[in-house]
C-alpha cells in the first residue's frame, strides 16, 4: 500500500511534469514501474474505445484492462462526471493524452502479472461455464484462483463466500473478463492476459 508521503511525491511529480506542458508516458515509466496499482489521476484518453462498462473503481478497471488481449489503454471516469456510477472504457490503442479531472488513465504496457491482484468485495458477474462448491479451507477463494490458472478457458472468476449460495463457498469460473460490480459477498479475479502487438498512439 501507498503511504501518504508516496502518494504527495507522486502527486508533486506529474504537477510538474504538467507545468512543462504535458504528460508523456514514458516520464512516468519508473513511477507506475515502482507503484504497480497506480492510475494517473486527472488523465484522459479520449477515443479508441472498445467496450465501456460501468466500474466501481479505478483498479476494477485496470484489472479488466490487464484480462483483455486487444486493450492498450483505459480510463476510468469517475462516479458524478457521466451519471452517479464510475464508467470504463477500454482502447485498442493509445490515445492522445489529456488533462481532465474527471478521469483516472493508464496504458496497458506497465500492466504485468503481479499486478492481477485480488478483488475483494468486487462480483464480476456472467460468463460462467464452471462452478463448484468449495472444501471450507481459510482461504476458500484460493481455490477458485487456482483453478481457474489452470484452466486455459477461464480469463476471470469470482468467489462467494460460504453461506451465501448454501453452507459451502462456491467457485464460478468465467469466459473472459466479466464486469465488475461490487458486492460484499465475494472476491474475485481476473487472468493476466499477455496483450497483442501494440498500437502507437496516433
Amino acid at each position: 500500500m501507498k503511504t501518504k508521503a508516496t502518494q504527495a511525491s507522486i502527486h508533486n511529480l506529474l504537477a510538474k511534469v504538467w507545468n512543462k506542458g504535458g504528460l508523456v508516458w514514458g516520464m512516468l515509466a519508473l513511477v507506475l514501474a515502482a507503484t504497480p496499482a497506480l492510475a494517473v489521476d486527472g488523465v484522459d484518453l479520449p477515443g479508441r474505445d472498445y467496450a465501456r462498462f460501468p466500474a466501481p473503481s479505478a483498479r476494477s478497471c485496470r484489472l479488466s484492462c490487464g484480462g483483455e488481449r486487444a486493450c492498450q489503454a483505459y480510463t476510468w471516469v469517475k462516479p458524478g462526471f457521466q451519471g452517479p456510477t464510475g464508467i470504463c472504457y477500454l482502447k485498442s490503442a493509445e490515445p492522445a493524452i489529456v488533462k481532465n479531472p474527471c478521469c483516472d488513465s493508464g496504458p496497458r504496457r506497465f500492466i504485468e502479472p503481479r499486478d492481477m491482484t485480488l478483488e475483494s468485495r468486487i462480483d464480476r458477474p456472467g460468463s460462467d461455464y464452471l462452478n463448484f462448491a468449495t472444501d471450507g479451507g481459510s482461504h476458500d477463494w484460493d481455490q477458485c484462483k487456482q483453478a481457474c490458472a489452470d484452466d486455459a478457458t477461464c480469463g476471470s472468476w469470482t468467489y462467494v463466500r460460504r453461506g451465501v449460495q448454501g453452507p459451502q463457498g462456491r467457485c464460478w469460473l468465467k469466459r473472459g473478463v466479466a464486469r465488475p460490480v461490487a458486492d460484499e459477498n465475494t472476491v474475485s479475479g481476473v487472468k493476466y492476459r499477455r496483450p497483442s502487438q501494440r498500437i502507437d498512439p496516433g
